[in-house]
């Protein structure tokens, strides 16, 4: 009876433990969509891996150098950009992450609002998760 008492607080922990993992990662990719409405390039430099590939809904495909050049040059044009619906898959270091984002986005006409859907991988470092890779499978637009 002990060992079964031991089992179940052992799997409450494990659940736990992959419950707060789960909640970490998602916080973390509600803030790097903050850094972006706020043109915040430090807090990206870091939250975006070397080797970052960003395929848009467009087929264009931006690395991390080619990203945050048009988020410094998009400084003020994003209003919100709303994440939800997010799924989280913890895989030891890898995190993988699948929702949508619906952005609200000025141009020179009106606002401009469309909808993505993705799947993103990251990487757990020493100091954080790291975003390797976001891929947009499906963009709709309002």
């Amino acid at each position: 009876m002990k060992k079964f008492f031991v089992l179940i607080i052992l799997i409450s922990f494990l659940s736990f433990c992959a419950i707060a993992q789960d909640k970490e990662l998602f916080e973390f990719e509600k803030n790097i969509e903050k850094a972006v409405i706020e043109t915040n390039i430090p807090f990206l430099q870091k939250a975006y891996s070397d080797d970052f590939r960003f395929k848009h809904g467009t087929g264009l495909v931006d690395s991390k150098t080619s990203w945050l050049k048009s988020v410094t040059g998009s400084k003020g044009q994003y209003i919100t950009r709303v994440v939800d619906s997010v799924e989280v898959e913890i895989h030891d270091k890898i995190g993988i992450t699948n929702g949508k984002i619906t952005i609200t986005r000025k141009t020179d006409a009106a606002n401009r609002v469309y909808m993505i859907k993705y799947v993103r991988v990251y990487l757990k470092t020493k100091e954080q998760w790291e975003l390797i890779s976001h891929l947009t499978v499906k963009q709709i637009n309002y």
